[in-house]
């Protein structure tokens, strides 16, 4: 899979500058006429950077800050005086250039017929007014005294409009990657036609019509890797029998039919009486969504269920497989418990670990935006809108589609009559609101609802404009600053020229259509080319709130720190993207685990929380959803589907970058503990290894090395780390590696147990973790390298502002960091496979810190040392990095390095050492490694 290179552009210019006024008089004042020749010149009396900026510096600052509060209010005019009213309450506040609609955030409620100050805020309706007024954000407070927030212009324009038939992003990545009427997996779309795999082909590397995965290009070590690893969880939990693996969407199967084999055949070379207890140990199942998968699955000889990873209802019909195995098959097994499954694991008859390759990319994810005008309450819901799709064409190309596909003329026109009546009934009461009806004032005459609607929720993503998310101050941007309405022009002329004449089809139409062509390719193609997608913000609904109210807890500080951050540059809002699949996927485990507990592991592509929020808030269009590489063979008759995810929708894979944070939250919800969080290559460990389960048993584990056992193939180098898709031509000869492969690894604790027993247990992963939290950086780290490389950056310069900080940044510096922070992601892993390396080759005593010292101070031991590293891994490091980096690490560990700093690097091999020789200890050399003795100096 690609990865993404991702450079934040610089910060958006304001778009318009502003000078306050400390006084306002008659129409006829110097002050107005000034104030009027800037309107004229099209620049607001404000800085919507500034009011960003300053917005948590001002007391009492409101959710959603008033930005017309800095052009309105001089002198004797304020908000007290002038809005505790309607617009003829204090006539003399308003004038040809200052109304009461742009200035006063109660507006709103005196807006059309039906309710006026009188009627509800009068005397006679006492200190409270008149309560038949009141209702969600209409209040006493807000419209009599006009002291609270204004609405949302989103929330207002979307408001009482059933937005239900918008197609949800996680619904339609749903439906398109799994759907019974076009899902890409459920159609088989997802199979090579020609793959046929079978027991005399077990190790076909292209099974897959558009990718590979790991357990395929790197089959049968990338397995063994995982063989070793659960070989120390099973002793770990103490020989647990039956030691019960459940793998989660399994893809090919490849994984599961080459640990199976590793068990069987001991290929990690265990003592034999060890072995023997954990091959009668070991049980493999297989939980599958796709049928086609699973299909294949089966045909290779493994047990699989059907269940999907993002609900806990596939609990129960797991663990009835679980307790379905082999062992027990016989009269004799019917009361064995090991054997009686239950409503969720026991401790007989439970899982004990979960592991996962490549799925959690394919959870379904939406999108959310946050707004950065005023101090929102993040856990609060309706701080918070999501993205919704909508779907529209023209109405000629519908017909002829229809045609095509065998509809009547009377079928088409109802269902074209149908589908305009929707359209027009939706979209015009969107556009009937006031924030519509201004901007219908500056669109050309004869502009369709749909196409205003579409045009206003485009442009909250033109991050140079600042859009606020006050309805008052939406209006007075619309009426006051050509560069907004010019520009809204714009994309409605842009949207009229790709759709004329459209009509939407609401979700369920187009299910029903896409359920009705998925037989013929070619007339789906064709829709896919003829249909055009589009974003809607709308509020959340109450039952996505609910869904998500976790979420905005549990995040609360981080998507503070983004929101500061992205106010400090000046954006108006920040964008996150969520996957509920991810909570509902950790509880499922919770459920197979049972009370006995187990471990959880899974590998996938992504970063942290606030990585992924720097990397959407940059880019609002940004969705994080992506389209790996298409065979070319697979994009005949398709249109251009790399552009925009949505295009080509069920006919090609889509993936999303995995939010470890996320998951680990969901754990520690649930009083689980994150035990390891960092790159793949971390998974392998080459020394051997002396361990003591919890119950005092000695094991000797072998070490194994993907490297030794193959040769450095491009799949290899990327395994350790190496970056192999960058050159000089496409990227300067780097790119950024912050959303590779990483491995979470999650402990769910026994409450059978005592807590002395399990904290008696190791590490399964010994080497250096991760951060999942930017407050929890390495304090050793120069730098982070695991997120965007500006965002560490900048606040790493002391500037005052963020602003400031960025006047530091020229390009020679842009491509600087951009290249130091790639290499150090890659570094920070060869630093520890190296010493990992040289305790396989000569065990702990020969890197110790006196031994560290004696190489670095004698030329023989030195040259001797640097031949051996250069050997191992000179082809896929190359020379120069290898002298560095193992250098930087022998000063480290010398303790000749005193700087409580030092590169990520040399961080990672002294941790390394300390964990593999210190604490816990227990590394060791293996005999197939070691090297001839080192020459005295």
């Amino acid at each position: 899979r690609q990865h993404r290179r991702c450079r934040p552009p610089r910060p958006p210019q304001p778009p318009w500058q502003h000078g306050r006024h400390s006084s306002r008089a008659s129409v006829s004042s110097v002050i107005r006429a000034a104030a009027a020749a800037t309107v004229t010149t099209f620049l607001v009396a404000a800085d919507w950077h500034s009011v960003l900026v300053n917005a948590y510096s001002e007391p009492n600052v409101e959710e959603l800050r008033d930005v017309s509060s800095d052009i309105c209010w001089q002198g004797g005019f304020n908000r007290e005086r002038c809005c505790r009213g309607d617009e003829k309450t204090t006539a003399e506040c308003w004038d040809g250039m200052y109304s009461f609609g742009e200035c006063c955030p109660n507006a709103d409620c005196w807006e059309g017929e039906g309710f006026s100050y009188s009627m509800c805020c009068g005397a006679e309706h006492g200190p409270k007014g008149n309560p038949a007024c009141w209702s969600g954000v209409f209040t006493y407070e807000h419209c009599c005294l006009a002291d609270s927030t204004g609405q949302s212009w989103v929330d207002v324009m979307v408001e009482g409009v059933d937005t239900e038939q918008f197609y949800a992003i996680d619904d339609f990545y749903t439906d398109a990657q799994y759907g019974d009427d076009f899902g890409y997996y459920s159609t088989g779309n997802v199979l090579k036609s020609t793959a046929t795999p079978t027991k005399a082909g077990l190790h076909e590397k292209e099974q897959f019509a558009h990718f590979t995965t790991y357990p395929m290009a790197l089959s049968p070590h990338f397995a063994r890797v995982f063989c070793r690893l659960l070989f120390v969880m099973w002793a770990e939990l103490g020989e647990r029998t039956p030691f019960r693996v459940v793998e989660m969407g399994a893809g090919s199967g490849q994984l599961a039919y080459d640990i199976q084999q590793c068990v069987r055949s001991n290929e990690i070379g265990l003592d034999p009486p060890t072995w023997r207890r954990w091959h009668a140990a070991v049980e493999y199942t297989i939980m599958e969504r796709s049928p086609a998968l699973a299909k294949r699955q089966r045909e290779r000889g493994l047990r699989v269920v059907s269940g999907d990873a993002q609900t806990t209802s596939s609990c129960k019909p797991v663990l009835k497989a679980l307790a379905e195995s082999v062992a027990c098959s016989g009269p004799a097994a019917r009361r064995s418990p090991e054997c009686t499954a239950k409503e969720t694991g026991t401790e007989e008859a439970g899982a004990s670990v979960v592991l996962s390759n490549e799925l959690l990319d394919a959870f379904a994810p939406l999108k959310l935006r946050l707004s950065l005008y005023g101090k929102a309450d993040i856990t609060l819901c309706r701080s918070w809108q999501e993205v919704r799709l909508v779907h529209a064409l023209p109405e000629k190309d519908l017909r002829e589609l229809g045609e095509t596909m065998g509809y009547s003329t009377s079928q088409l026109n109802t269902l074209i009559e149908d589908l305009r009546r929707y359209t027009e009934a939706v979209f015009c009461r969107m556009a009937n609101t006031t924030v519509g009806q201004e901007a219908r004032t500056k669109l050309p005459k004869g502009t369709s609802c749909l196409t205003l609607v579409l045009a206003l929720g485009d442009i909250v993503n033109h991050l140079d404009l600042g859009v606020p998310a006050a309805l008052h101050n939406m209006r007075l941007r619309l009426r006051k600053d050509a560069k907004v309405w010019m520009r809204l022009v714009e994309i409605a002329g842009q949207f009229d020229e790709e759709v004329p004449n459209a009509i939407v089809l609401p979700r369920d139409t187009y299910r029903s259509l896409r359920h009705q062509m998925r037989s013929s390719k070619e007339l789906e193609a064709h829709f896919l080319t003829i249909m055009q997608t589009y974003q809607v913000p709308v509020p959340l609904t109450e039952e996505r709130c609910q869904d998500l109210d976790w979420w905005f807890k549990a995040h609360e500080s981080r998507v503070s720190r983004l929101a500061n951050f992205y106010r400090g540059l000046g954006y108006p809002a920040v964008h996150l993207v969520v996957r509920p699949g991810e909570r509902n996927f950790i509880e499922l485990v919770d459920c197979l685990l049972g009370p006995s507990g187990g471990f959880k592991l899974s590998i996938d592509y992504g970063a942290s929380f606030e990585a992924l929020g720097h990397s959407l808030s940059i880019d609002p269009k940004n969705d994080g959803i992506f389209v790996p590489p298409i065979p070319h063979e697979l994009m005949v008759g398709l249109p251009e589907c790399h552009n925009f995810w949505p295009k080509c929708a069920g006919r090609i894979d889509w993936t999303t970058f995995v939010d470890f944070t996320n998951l680990a939250a969901a754990g520690e919800m649930l009083g689980w503990r994150t035990l390891f969080y960092g790159p793949q290559s971390a998974l392998e460990h080459l020394s051997g290894l002396n361990l003591t389960g919890s119950k005092g048993q000695a094991y000797s584990v072998p070490g194994y090395s993907v490297l030794s056992q193959s040769w450095a193939s491009r799949h290899v180098r990327s395994w350790y780390g190496r970056e192999t898709l960058a050159s000089d031509k496409e990227t300067g000869g780097w790119v950024q590696r912050w959303t590779s492969f990483k491995v979470l690894l999650l402990e769910k604790p026994s409450t059978i147990q005592s807590q002395q027993q399990q904290r008696s247990r190791s590490n399964p992963v010994l080497f250096p973790s991760w951060h999942l939290d930017n407050a929890k950086v390495d304090e050793c780290w120069q730098y982070d390298f695991t997120t965007v490389p500006l965002s560490d950056w900048i606040p790493r310069q002391g500037a005052p502002t963020v602003r400031q900080a960025l006047e530091k940044l020229t390009e020679e510096v842009n491509g600087f960091i951009g290249r130091r922070y790639s290499e150090a992601y890659e570094e920070a892993q060869l630093a520890v496979r190296m010493v990992d390396w040289l305790v396989a080759s000569g065990g702990c005593d020969s890197i110790r810190p006196s031994k560290s010292a004696a190489i670095l101070g004698s030329e023989g031991l030195w040259k001797a040392t640097e031949r051996r590293l250069l050997k191992a891994w000179g082809e896929i490091w190359g020379d120069e990095t290898v002298v560095n980096i193992s250098q930087s690490i022998f000063a480290r560990i010398a303790s000749l390095d005193e700087e409580p700093t030092a590169s990520p690097a040399a961080c990672a091999g002294h941790q390394t050492y300390l964990s593999l020789c210190k604490e816990p200890g227990g590394g060791h050399a293996l005999p197939w490694v070691v090297a001839a003795p080192l020459p005295r100096s």
